[in-house]
């Protein structure tokens, strides 16, 4: 009876953890120098786990880094003129190699929250703010 108690315990404990980052995963650190406060039609609409990014724009943006709340990135295939993709938020890491908070059925903790994203060029290293779009569950 206590062994089974005590796993439980160290069940509980372990299970309900957020991993630690993986510091080979780890992205470059948020440059805040190429900050801008002007925003492109780019519409980013979060569904759960999910973000879907829409290009109402007439440009091509070629292998874009994707950052958003100003910690985490990820790299994106290119996003094309009028082109729409649907992005794991779980597949964003911050410089320590942590991932996004994306939620889910299992999660204990809040998801994090999407408040700001933005692309960045890598050929002018330039950031673009992408509209986000606000949605409630």
């Amino acid at each position: 009876m206590k062994l089974t108690f005590l796993f439980s315990i160290f069940f509980l404990v372990t299970a309900c953890q957020n991993p630690a980052g993986n510091p080979e995963l780890a992205s470059q650190p948020y440059p805040m120098n190429m900050h801008v406060a002007q925003s492109v039609p780019i519409q980013v609409i979060r569904n759960g786990e999910h973000i879907k990014i829409v290009n109402s724009t007439a440009d091509d943006y070629p292998t874009p880094t994707l950052w958003v709340n100003q910690r985490f990135s990820g790299q994106l295939p290119s996003l094309l003129a009028g082109d729409t993709m649907r992005i794991n938020l779980w597949s964003l890491r911050d410089s320590f190699g942590e991932r996004f908070n994306a939620g889910g059925i299992w999660r204990t903790d809040e998801p994090t929250p999407l408040i700001i994203a933005e692309l960045q060029n890598p050929e002018s290293a330039q950031l673009v703010g992408l509209i986000v779009v606000d949605q409630k569950d």
